[in-house]
């Protein structure tokens, strides 16, 4: 059958993209053998209109319901029939269909790749502020971009930077380290761009910090991590950092709060991956110990790290890969970066306070510039010797508090370990559950699991924070591993006798 030369006429009842609808389909005629079915016509109409759109940078996807000859406009065509029985050529069909805009595709970047996001919380005083000076005007050792929401109690273009023209501006600012801060109005996704704008134009970044001023509550900016393509493509949520006050974190915990809610503090801490005690400087070392042991209570899986000013290796800040799925499972979860206070008795959890103090002493030694703040801290450092001295004559006894906390434990935390293979289909109502838990067995707030399921060559991983979820494979069971399913929870209120039995539930008998 001859071969033919066809024009398409696009129904105006259509919305076309403007790239489309400034084409003049005259001038790009459809050659096709007439053997061919109008379906197949079809395909190459709607492969045509995507090829013009998405090199116009509009791409779309676009299917044909309706396609019929103009001499005939009462016919719809059968795609089943072929083109030579129902077209001569020069003939013109038109068609009706739907155009979407089509989601748009990123590359693929391994995660170690991607720009590693800090999340930055912590309430006012906590010494935030003194931090991310720090990390904007002094330190040298990396260049981090730092987001701010300019509804916080300070603003650093203006309170820290002292360059009141930038005050509420929605830009970024270049330090003289190489650092950036761009303070944001709302969105903050518009913040992520302008960095990477930046990083697009040559600039080098290490890292990016998120100071969370105004919200305490990090978990909008972990679920915009774990629902935006565009977000995570390029960007990877490292971890969340609280910095906590060593003099009024305690204070903050026990503010009283509605039956059902949970005060802020909680929140900050139990979110966290990392925590910086920070200001220790200002408090006996008796009295630092019972702040780690009540911020350990609600966390038992963050890091906790020492500072004084909020001075810390910039390590410390970064490379904490808490987020990070296919790190998982070169973690063991449950013992997840509790430090080696976490399992200590009492003489050792105060040796080990004592060094975090003596760690504050020199810190603070080192970090201050001028003579007069030297004298200064060397006269705190003097009686941060006298609180180590007196602690150290001190008996296990009157050091440390062997009892249960009398502090509300509402938000806790615990792990679940077991070895074995969980069964499939077991698996899929055991995350049910877990999302679904009436309000008298708690309410949880994040998920880190490493599961071994039955016939599954691999390692599954699984998170969660809040109502959102990520789960995939991991690297494979190595020949003799013992297979060993680990989950943590955080959460308010848990049942855990329930949360264990659901967990056990799941395993081959």
């Amino acid at each position: 059958m001859a071969d033919l030369s066809l024009t398409c006429w696009f129904h105006p009842g259509m919305k076309l993209p403007a790239c489309l609808a400034a084409v003049d389909m005259k001038d790009y005629p459809f050659k096709v053998a007439g053997d061919i079915l109008i379906m197949e016509l079809m395909e190459k109409v709607e492969a045509f209109v995507e090829e013009v759109c998405d090199k116009s940078g509009e791409p779309v996807q676009f299917q044909i319901q309706v396609l019929w000859n103009s001499k005939n406009n009462k016919k719809a065509l059968n795609p089943g029939d072929k083109v030579g029985g129902n077209f001569v050529d020069g003939d013109t069909f038109g068609i009706h269909g739907d155009l979407v805009t089509a989601p748009k595709s990123y590359p693929k970047i391994p995660d170690e790749q991607k720009l590693p996001v800090t999340i930055l919380t912590g309430f006012l005083g906590a010494g935030k502020t003194t931090l991310l000076n720090y990390i904007l005007q002094e330190q040298r050792e990396k260049k981090i971009a730092v987001i701010e929401n300019e509804f916080g109690e300070v603003s650093i273009d203006d309170l820290l930077l002292k360059k009141d023209k930038f005050a509420f501006a929605e830009k970024v600012v270049v330090m003289d380290n190489g650092c950036m801060c761009c303070t944001i109005r709302g969105d903050l996704i518009d913040g992520f761009r302008q960095i990477l704008d930046e990083v697009e134009k040559g600039a080098k970044l290490d890292q990016i910090i998120i100071e969370t001023t105004g919200m305490a509550d990090p978990v909008p900016i972990v679920r915009t991590f774990m629902t935006s393509e565009e977000i995570s493509s390029r960007l990877r949520l490292d971890g969340v950092i609280t910095v906590a006050d060593a003099k009024n974190v305690l204070k903050r915990l026990d503010d009283e709060v509605e039956e059902d809610r949970v005060n802020e503090a909680y929140q900050q801490v139990a979110f966290c991956d990392k925590i910086l005690l920070n200001k220790l400087d200002l408090v006996s070392s008796e009295e630092a110990i019972q702040t780690k042991e009540r911020l350990r209570e609600i966390n038992a899986f963050a890091k906790i790290v020492p500072a004084v000013r909020g001075r810390v290796k910039l390590s410390e800040l970064t490379n904490i890969r808490a987020h990070d799925m296919s790190n998982f499972v070169h973690a063991d979860i449950e013992k997840e970066a509790m430090g080696k206070m976490a399992n200590m008795g009492g003489m050792a959890a105060m040796v080990a306070m004592v060094a975090m103090v003596a760690m504050a002493k020199v810190t603070m030694l080192t970090a201050l510039r001028t003579t007069a703040m030297k004298a200064m801290a060397a006269m705190a450092a003097m009686a941060v010797d006298t609180k180590v001295a007196m602690l150290l004559d001190m008996t296990v006894a009157t050091a440390v508090a062997t009892g249960r906390s009398r502090h509300d434990s509402r938000v806790n935390s615990f792990s679940v370990v077991r070895e074995g293979e969980v069964l499939p289909e077991k698996l899929g109502k055991l995350m049910e559950t877990l999302g679904t838990l009436p309000p008298e067995q708690g309410v949880i707030f994040r998920i880190k699991g490493i599961l071994a399921v039955k016939n599954h060559p691999f390692k599954h991983v699984f998170h969660a924070v809040m109502d959102v979820s990520d789960e995939d494979d991991a690297e494979a069971w190595a020949p003799g591993e013992k297979r060993i399913t680990k989950m943590v929870f955080i959460g308010k209120k848990l049942d855990k006798p329930f949360i264990r039995k659901i967990f056990e539930d799941c395993f081959e008998k």
